[in-house]
Protein backbone atom coordinates (compact mmCIF):
# COMPACT_ATOMS: atom_id res chain seq x y z
CA UNK A 1 0.00 0.00 0.00
CA UNK A 2 1.49 3.57 -0.68
CA UNK A 3 1.94 5.94 1.96
CA UNK A 4 -0.62 8.48 0.29
CA UNK A 5 -3.26 5.73 0.74
CA UNK A 6 -2.32 4.90 4.28
CA UNK A 7 -3.31 8.37 5.74
CA UNK A 8 -6.28 10.63 5.60
CA UNK A 9 -6.44 12.70 2.39
CA UNK A 10 -7.16 15.54 4.26
CA UNK A 11 -3.58 15.39 5.85
CA UNK A 12 -1.87 16.48 2.31
CA UNK A 13 -3.84 19.95 2.49
CA UNK A 14 -1.20 21.28 5.14
CA UNK A 15 2.00 21.39 6.13
CA UNK A 16 3.12 20.80 9.88
CA UNK A 17 3.04 24.02 12.01
CA UNK A 18 5.56 26.64 10.92
CA UNK A 19 5.61 28.07 13.99
CA UNK A 20 6.80 25.30 16.23
CA UNK A 21 9.15 24.28 13.59
CA UNK A 22 10.80 27.80 14.00
CA UNK A 23 11.15 26.87 17.58
CA UNK A 24 13.03 23.38 17.03
CA UNK A 25 15.55 25.52 14.45
CA UNK A 26 16.04 27.86 16.97
CA UNK A 27 16.82 25.51 19.89
CA UNK A 28 19.07 23.40 17.61
CA UNK A 29 21.36 26.03 16.45
CA UNK A 30 21.74 27.04 20.12
CA UNK A 31 23.12 23.22 20.44
CA UNK A 32 24.94 23.62 17.96
CA UNK A 33 26.70 26.74 19.28
CA UNK A 34 25.91 28.73 16.41
CA UNK A 35 24.85 32.33 16.64
CA UNK A 36 20.63 33.09 16.96
CA UNK A 37 19.13 35.88 16.97
CA UNK A 38 15.45 34.08 17.39
CA UNK A 39 12.87 36.54 15.43
CA UNK A 40 11.20 33.18 14.66
CA UNK A 41 8.15 32.07 17.42
CA UNK A 42 5.45 34.12 18.73
CA UNK A 43 6.09 33.89 22.38
CA UNK A 44 6.26 36.38 25.05
CA UNK A 45 9.54 35.88 27.68
CA UNK A 46 10.36 36.89 31.00
CA UNK A 47 9.60 35.52 33.65
CA UNK A 48 5.88 34.08 34.71
CA UNK A 49 4.34 36.07 37.10
CA UNK A 50 5.09 34.61 40.32
CA UNK A 51 1.05 34.90 41.48
CA UNK A 52 0.03 32.66 38.02
CA UNK A 53 2.54 30.25 39.04
CA UNK A 54 1.65 29.84 42.95
CA UNK A 55 -1.44 29.13 41.72
CA UNK A 56 -0.57 25.98 39.68
CA UNK A 57 1.57 25.11 42.48
CA UNK A 58 -0.75 25.15 44.77
CA UNK A 59 -3.45 23.11 42.77
CA UNK A 60 -0.89 20.30 43.12
CA UNK A 61 -0.11 20.70 46.63
CA UNK A 62 -3.34 20.48 47.57
CA UNK A 63 -4.30 17.57 45.24
CA UNK A 64 -6.60 19.66 43.13
CA UNK A 65 -6.22 17.69 40.15
CA UNK A 66 -9.62 15.73 39.46
CA UNK A 67 -11.64 16.32 36.29
CA UNK A 68 -13.81 19.67 35.84
CA UNK A 69 -16.91 20.33 34.02
CA UNK A 70 -16.19 19.69 30.81
CA UNK A 71 -16.60 23.21 29.81
CA UNK A 72 -14.11 24.33 31.88
CA UNK A 73 -14.22 25.75 35.53
CA UNK A 74 -17.03 27.80 36.55
CA UNK A 75 -15.33 30.41 38.10
CA UNK A 76 -12.70 30.30 35.41
CA UNK A 77 -15.56 30.71 33.09
CA UNK A 78 -17.49 33.62 35.41
CA UNK A 79 -13.40 35.37 35.27
CA UNK A 80 -13.61 35.08 31.93
CA UNK A 81 -16.54 36.82 31.30
CA UNK A 82 -15.57 39.84 33.60
CA UNK A 83 -12.09 39.92 31.86
CA UNK A 84 -13.61 40.44 28.52
CA UNK A 85 -16.46 43.29 30.09
CA UNK A 86 -19.30 40.64 28.96
CA UNK A 87 -21.35 40.23 31.94
CA UNK A 88 -24.15 42.08 31.05
CA UNK A 89 -24.72 40.03 27.94
CA UNK A 90 -23.77 36.34 28.30
CA UNK A 91 -23.65 33.96 31.10
CA UNK A 92 -20.78 31.06 32.28
CA UNK A 93 -23.03 28.86 30.20
CA UNK A 94 -22.00 31.11 27.13
CA UNK A 95 -18.12 30.08 27.67
CA UNK A 96 -16.11 27.50 27.26
CA UNK A 97 -12.63 26.54 28.33
CA UNK A 98 -10.41 24.61 25.90
CA UNK A 99 -6.69 23.40 26.08
CA UNK A 100 -5.15 26.85 24.08
CA UNK A 101 -7.29 29.10 21.60
CA UNK A 102 -6.47 26.65 18.71
CA UNK A 103 -8.81 24.22 20.28
CA UNK A 104 -11.42 27.05 20.73
CA UNK A 105 -11.26 27.72 17.11
CA UNK A 106 -11.54 24.10 16.40
CA UNK A 107 -14.14 23.19 18.42
CA UNK A 108 -15.57 26.80 16.45
CA UNK A 109 -15.27 25.07 13.37
CA UNK A 110 -16.55 21.27 14.51
CA UNK A 111 -19.61 22.59 15.78
CA UNK A 112 -21.20 24.46 13.34
CA UNK A 113 -19.61 23.86 9.74
CA UNK A 114 -20.78 21.12 7.93
CA UNK A 115 -18.67 18.99 4.90
CA UNK A 116 -17.53 21.29 2.19
CA UNK A 117 -18.77 24.88 3.78
CA UNK A 118 -16.71 28.00 3.23
CA UNK A 119 -14.80 28.74 5.85
CA UNK A 120 -13.74 32.69 5.16
CA UNK A 121 -10.40 34.09 6.00
CA UNK A 122 -8.61 37.57 5.48
CA UNK A 123 -5.65 38.00 3.40
CA UNK A 124 -2.96 36.30 5.50
CA UNK A 125 -4.83 33.98 8.03
CA UNK A 126 -2.70 32.69 11.39
CA UNK A 127 -0.67 29.34 10.12
CA UNK A 128 -3.45 27.07 11.99
CA UNK A 129 -6.61 28.76 10.16
CA UNK A 130 -6.65 26.62 6.83
CA UNK A 131 -5.63 23.31 8.88
CA UNK A 132 -8.20 23.49 11.59
CA UNK A 133 -10.49 24.31 8.86
CA UNK A 134 -9.64 21.20 6.49
CA UNK A 135 -9.06 18.90 9.72
CA UNK A 136 -12.86 20.19 9.65
CA UNK A 137 -13.94 18.90 6.53
CA UNK A 138 -14.60 22.45 5.78
CA UNK A 139 -13.31 24.68 2.51
CA UNK A 140 -11.15 27.69 3.12
CA UNK A 141 -10.87 30.60 1.56
CA UNK A 142 -8.97 33.72 2.00
CA UNK A 143 -10.70 37.05 1.60
CA UNK A 144 -8.37 38.67 -1.64
CA UNK A 145 -9.19 42.78 -2.42
CA UNK A 146 -10.47 42.68 -6.32
CA UNK A 147 -7.47 45.33 -6.79
CA UNK A 148 -4.29 44.61 -4.55
CA UNK A 149 -3.22 47.28 -2.46
CA UNK A 150 0.48 48.16 -0.76
CA UNK A 151 -0.94 49.73 2.02
CA UNK A 152 -1.87 47.00 4.12
CA UNK A 153 -3.89 43.53 3.47
CA UNK A 154 -7.23 44.51 5.81
CA UNK A 155 -10.26 42.89 4.28
CA UNK A 156 -12.71 45.96 3.07
CA UNK A 157 -16.85 45.44 3.19
CA UNK A 158 -16.80 45.39 -0.24
CA UNK A 159 -14.70 42.78 -0.94
CA UNK A 160 -16.13 40.82 1.98
CA UNK A 161 -19.35 41.29 0.44
CA UNK A 162 -18.21 39.90 -3.40
CA UNK A 163 -16.87 36.59 -1.49
CA UNK A 164 -20.10 36.30 0.16
CA UNK A 165 -22.06 36.53 -3.25
CA UNK A 166 -20.18 34.35 -4.71
CA UNK A 167 -19.99 31.26 -2.01
CA UNK A 168 -23.70 31.33 -1.03
CA UNK A 169 -22.34 28.09 1.31
CA UNK A 170 -20.25 30.51 3.47
CA UNK A 171 -20.81 29.61 6.96
CA UNK A 172 -18.30 32.09 8.48
CA UNK A 173 -16.05 34.62 8.32
CA UNK A 174 -12.81 34.57 10.67
CA UNK A 175 -11.75 37.38 11.74
CA UNK A 176 -8.14 38.11 13.71
CA UNK A 177 -7.52 41.35 15.26
CA UNK A 178 -4.80 42.91 16.00
CA UNK A 179 -3.34 40.71 13.17
CA UNK A 180 -1.32 37.87 13.29
CA UNK A 181 1.21 38.11 11.01
CA UNK A 182 0.79 41.55 9.70
CA UNK A 183 0.48 43.81 13.09
CA UNK A 184 -2.16 45.13 11.43
CA UNK A 185 -5.51 46.85 14.03
CA UNK A 186 -8.61 47.21 12.66
CA UNK A 187 -10.69 50.29 14.06
CA UNK A 188 -14.34 49.80 15.72
CA UNK A 189 -15.47 51.36 12.56
CA UNK A 190 -14.15 48.45 10.44
CA UNK A 191 -14.92 45.57 12.65
CA UNK A 192 -18.26 47.03 13.01
CA UNK A 193 -18.76 46.84 9.33
CA UNK A 194 -17.50 43.34 8.49
CA UNK A 195 -19.99 42.67 11.44
CA UNK A 196 -22.99 43.88 9.70
CA UNK A 197 -22.02 42.20 6.93
CA UNK A 198 -22.17 38.94 8.43
CA UNK A 199 -25.25 39.28 10.44
CA UNK A 200 -27.23 40.41 7.00
CA UNK A 201 -26.03 37.24 5.36
CA UNK A 202 -26.59 34.87 8.26
CA UNK A 203 -23.16 33.81 8.56
CA UNK A 204 -21.05 33.71 12.24
CA UNK A 205 -18.64 36.64 12.83
CA UNK A 206 -15.93 34.56 14.64
CA UNK A 207 -13.53 37.36 16.27
CA UNK A 208 -9.87 35.65 17.27
CA UNK A 209 -9.00 38.93 19.79
CA UNK A 210 -5.86 36.68 21.35
CA UNK A 211 -3.76 40.14 21.28
CA UNK A 212 -6.58 42.37 21.87
CA UNK A 213 -4.29 44.04 25.43
CA UNK A 214 -0.94 44.64 23.37
CA UNK A 215 -2.34 47.82 21.67
CA UNK A 216 0.41 50.41 21.23
CA UNK A 217 0.62 54.26 21.37
CA UNK A 218 -3.10 54.24 23.81
CA UNK A 219 -4.88 52.83 20.70
CA UNK A 220 -7.97 51.23 21.59
CA UNK A 221 -9.14 47.94 21.36
CA UNK A 222 -12.62 47.02 18.80
CA UNK A 223 -14.84 45.44 20.71
CA UNK A 224 -17.83 43.63 18.14
CA UNK A 225 -21.59 44.95 19.27
CA UNK A 226 -23.11 42.44 21.25
CA UNK A 227 -26.82 43.19 21.08
CA UNK A 228 -30.41 41.33 19.96
CA UNK A 229 -29.28 41.69 16.54
CA UNK A 230 -25.54 40.57 16.75
CA UNK A 231 -25.60 37.92 19.50
CA UNK A 232 -26.60 34.85 17.83
CA UNK A 233 -23.81 35.22 15.02
CA UNK A 234 -20.89 36.47 17.13
CA UNK A 235 -18.70 33.98 19.08
CA UNK A 236 -15.08 35.62 20.39
CA UNK A 237 -11.74 33.24 21.11
CA UNK A 238 -9.11 34.46 23.58
CA UNK A 239 -6.70 32.50 25.76
CA UNK A 240 -3.43 33.69 27.75
CA UNK A 241 -0.70 32.73 25.70
CA UNK A 242 0.01 36.39 24.14
CA UNK A 243 -1.32 38.83 27.04
CA UNK A 244 0.73 37.26 30.43
CA UNK A 245 4.59 36.75 30.05
CA UNK A 246 5.58 32.82 29.33
CA UNK A 247 2.18 31.50 29.75
CA UNK A 248 2.11 30.16 26.25
CA UNK A 249 2.85 26.66 27.48
CA UNK A 250 0.31 26.93 30.18
CA UNK A 251 -2.26 25.80 26.98
CA UNK A 252 -5.64 27.55 28.21
CA UNK A 253 -8.04 29.35 26.14
CA UNK A 254 -11.77 30.48 26.11
CA UNK A 255 -14.51 30.88 23.75
CA UNK A 256 -17.93 32.74 23.96
CA UNK A 257 -20.40 31.78 21.57
CA UNK A 258 -24.49 31.85 21.17
CA UNK A 259 -26.44 29.44 23.21
CA UNK A 260 -26.93 26.63 21.03
CA UNK A 261 -23.02 26.89 19.62
CA UNK A 262 -21.71 27.20 23.28
CA UNK A 263 -23.44 23.54 24.04
CA UNK A 264 -22.68 21.95 20.80
CA UNK A 265 -18.80 22.88 21.61
CA UNK A 266 -18.73 21.39 25.10
CA UNK A 267 -20.37 18.29 23.79
CA UNK A 268 -17.71 17.55 21.17
CA UNK A 269 -15.27 18.87 23.77
CA UNK A 270 -16.23 16.09 25.64
CA UNK A 271 -15.42 13.46 24.61
CA UNK A 272 -12.21 14.61 22.82
CA UNK A 273 -10.39 16.17 25.74
CA UNK A 274 -12.92 16.80 28.40
CA UNK A 275 -11.93 20.07 30.17
CA UNK A 276 -8.54 21.41 30.18
CA UNK A 277 -6.15 20.42 33.33
CA UNK A 278 -7.01 21.83 36.23
CA UNK A 279 -3.99 22.96 37.19
CA UNK A 280 -3.56 25.13 34.15
CA UNK A 281 -6.99 26.57 34.73
CA UNK A 282 -6.12 27.73 38.09
CA UNK A 283 -3.20 29.78 36.93
CA UNK A 284 -5.77 31.29 34.29
CA UNK A 285 -7.98 32.16 37.06
CA UNK A 286 -4.94 33.71 39.01
CA UNK A 287 -3.96 35.48 35.39
CA UNK A 288 -7.55 37.24 34.68
CA UNK A 289 -9.11 37.94 38.02
CA UNK A 290 -6.81 40.53 39.01
CA UNK A 291 -6.62 44.54 37.12
CA UNK A 292 -4.38 44.17 33.78
CA UNK A 293 -1.39 46.39 34.41
CA UNK A 294 -0.20 46.89 31.04
CA UNK A 295 3.60 46.52 32.12
CA UNK A 296 3.65 43.66 29.18
CA UNK A 297 2.25 46.55 26.50
CA UNK A 298 4.91 48.95 27.64
CA UNK A 299 7.57 46.35 27.04
CA UNK A 300 6.95 45.51 23.82
CA UNK A 301 6.12 48.92 22.84
CA UNK A 302 10.05 49.96 23.72
CA UNK A 303 10.53 46.78 21.87
CA UNK A 304 8.82 47.81 18.89
CA UNK A 305 10.33 51.18 18.67
CA UNK A 306 14.60 49.78 19.23
CA UNK A 307 13.81 47.44 16.37
CA UNK A 308 12.11 50.57 13.94
CA UNK A 309 15.28 52.13 15.31
CA UNK A 310 17.47 49.37 14.49
CA UNK A 311 16.04 48.65 11.11
CA UNK A 312 15.83 51.68 9.73
CA UNK A 313 16.55 51.92 6.18
CA UNK A 314 17.31 48.18 5.69
CA UNK A 315 18.17 47.03 2.49
CA UNK A 316 15.20 45.78 -0.05
CA UNK A 317 13.11 45.47 2.97
CA UNK A 318 9.55 47.72 3.66
CA UNK A 319 8.73 47.69 7.16
CA UNK A 320 5.31 47.79 8.24
CA UNK A 321 3.65 49.69 10.87
CA UNK A 322 3.00 47.89 14.06
CA UNK A 323 0.60 49.33 16.02
CA UNK A 324 -0.44 46.60 17.84
CA UNK A 325 1.41 42.92 18.70
CA UNK A 326 4.66 42.03 18.87
CA UNK A 327 5.39 41.52 15.14
CA UNK A 328 6.98 43.19 12.82
CA UNK A 329 6.07 42.31 9.41
CA UNK A 330 8.56 42.90 6.30
CA UNK A 331 7.93 43.16 2.60
CA UNK A 332 10.91 41.47 1.10
CA UNK A 333 9.80 41.06 -2.37
CA UNK A 334 12.78 43.32 -3.53
CA UNK A 335 15.03 40.20 -2.38
CA UNK A 336 13.16 38.11 -4.88
CA UNK A 337 15.38 37.23 -8.22
CA UNK A 338 18.79 38.28 -6.40
CA UNK A 339 21.71 36.12 -5.49
CA UNK A 340 23.31 35.21 -2.39
CA UNK A 341 26.84 35.44 -1.81
CA UNK A 342 27.11 31.59 -2.59
CA UNK A 343 25.37 32.33 -5.81
CA UNK A 344 21.88 30.76 -4.78
CA UNK A 345 19.01 32.44 -6.30
CA UNK A 346 16.39 33.42 -3.89
CA UNK A 347 12.90 33.15 -5.63
CA UNK A 348 10.60 32.85 -2.85
CA UNK A 349 10.02 34.21 0.97
CA UNK A 350 11.11 30.65 1.99
CA UNK A 351 14.43 31.65 0.45
CA UNK A 352 14.72 34.63 1.89
CA UNK A 353 14.09 33.16 5.19
CA UNK A 354 16.25 30.24 5.05
CA UNK A 355 19.05 32.77 3.84
CA UNK A 356 18.80 34.96 6.78
CA UNK A 357 18.98 32.08 9.07
CA UNK A 358 21.96 29.90 7.19
CA UNK A 359 24.29 32.84 6.77
CA UNK A 360 23.52 35.45 9.50
CA UNK A 361 21.63 33.49 12.31
CA UNK A 362 19.00 35.74 12.25
CA UNK A 363 15.41 33.24 12.43
CA UNK A 364 12.67 34.87 10.81
CA UNK A 365 8.93 33.27 9.82
CA UNK A 366 8.22 33.27 6.27
CA UNK A 367 5.35 34.56 4.46
CA UNK A 368 4.21 31.33 2.91
CA UNK A 369 3.49 29.82 6.12
CA UNK A 370 0.27 33.11 6.35
CA UNK A 371 0.03 32.03 2.52
CA UNK A 372 1.86 35.58 1.28
CA UNK A 373 5.04 34.99 -0.71
CA UNK A 374 7.33 37.71 -0.57
CA UNK A 375 6.48 38.73 3.06
CA UNK A 376 8.58 37.69 6.67
CA UNK A 377 7.07 38.14 10.13
CA UNK A 378 9.41 38.91 12.85
CA UNK A 379 8.70 38.72 16.60
CA UNK A 380 10.29 41.31 18.74
CA UNK A 381 9.23 39.40 22.17
CA UNK A 382 13.03 38.67 22.38
CA UNK A 383 15.53 40.82 24.19
CA UNK A 384 17.07 44.01 23.57
CA UNK A 385 20.52 42.87 23.21
CA UNK A 386 19.17 40.29 20.27
CA UNK A 387 17.51 43.01 18.78
CA UNK A 388 19.80 45.14 18.08
CA UNK A 389 22.65 42.17 17.04
CA UNK A 390 20.01 40.65 15.07
CA UNK A 391 19.34 43.82 12.95
CA UNK A 392 22.70 44.51 12.53
CA UNK A 393 23.04 40.74 11.19
CA UNK A 394 20.13 40.99 9.13
CA UNK A 395 21.18 44.48 7.33
CA UNK A 396 24.72 42.88 6.67
CA UNK A 397 23.09 39.42 5.23
CA UNK A 398 20.87 41.76 3.38
CA UNK A 399 23.02 43.98 2.06
CA UNK A 400 24.92 41.41 0.60
CA UNK A 401 22.87 40.22 -1.94
CA UNK A 402 23.39 40.55 -5.66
Amino acid sequence: MELHERLSAKMTKFRPSLTLALKRLAEQRVRDGLPVFDFGLGETKGQLDPEIREAGERAFREEDTMYTDPAGLPDLRRAVLKWLNLEAHYTIDNVIISSGAKQSLFNTFLAICNPADCVLFDHAPWVSYQPLAVASYAFPVQVLPLVRKDDGMKVAPEDLKRNLLMRPHARLFLLNNPVNPTAQLYTPEEVEALLKICVEHRIYFVYDRLYWRLLFDGRAFANPRIDEETRPWVIQVDGLSKNFRRAGGLRIGWCIAPDDVAKAMVNVQSHYTSGPATPTQRTALAAISRPYTGGLRDELQAKRDLLLREAQDMPLTRIWPTPATFYSFWDVRACLGKKTPAGKLLQTSDDVSEYLCLDAGVITASGTGFMQDGYLRLSFATPDADIVKGMAAARKALGALK
